[in-house]
């Protein structure tokens, strides 16, 4: 679905992530791509990053890739994370469901600020799941208690947190 996911649906989904591709990342800790890959490394989820201007270099414990093909095709992949220009997400999208989708690639996500409603049209139409305008990072924190903690209204009631 389009941003149509409910949180029951949202939490299932992130919770069947064990690997998912980063496009965009960044090596510099002051950058966002950087704190939410290393958000999901720290959980047990592997990160593949994927960006020409490190390629090469290592992330994580993971090399980094120039482009969504350099993927091992035997690689499972569960989800990819987009931090690109929305203009970017069309080719994107176009080499998910190229090279990701027979890995086992269920869901394109894209972050905060990110919409491109024909991209996300065509991911949909070939059986893909399709969040905008969210990060995976927050949405997960939110569903499953860590902003509660911190004293954030997550719109959750639950006399139980499950962690």
């Amino acid at each position: 679905m389009i941003n149509k996911l409910n949180d029951n649906e949202l939490r299932l989904l992130l919770k069947k992530i064990n690997v998912m591709v980063m496009i965009g990342v960044s090596a510099s800790p002051l950058k966002a791509s950087f704190f939410v890959a290393r958000y999901f490394v720290l959980r047990g989820i592997s990160v593949i990053p994927v960006n020409p201007n490190y390629e090469g270099q290592y992330l994580w414990g993971e090399k980094v890739l120039g482009k969504i093909s350099d993927i091992q095709p035997d690689k499972r992949i569960d989800l990819i994370d987009i931090f690109r220009p929305t203009k970017e997400v069309p080719d994107i999208v176009d080499d998910t469901i190229k090279y990701l989708k027979p890995l086992g690639c269920e869901t394109v996500w894209m972050q905060i600020g990110i919409k491109n409603i024909q991209a996300a049209l065509k991911a949909k139409k070939n059986g893909l799941n399709v969040i905008m305008d969210k990060c995976p990072k927050i949405e997960n924190q939110r569903l499953f208690g860590e902003l509660r903690v911190a004293g954030f209204n997550t719109k959750i009631i639950s006399s139980k947190i499950e962690l």
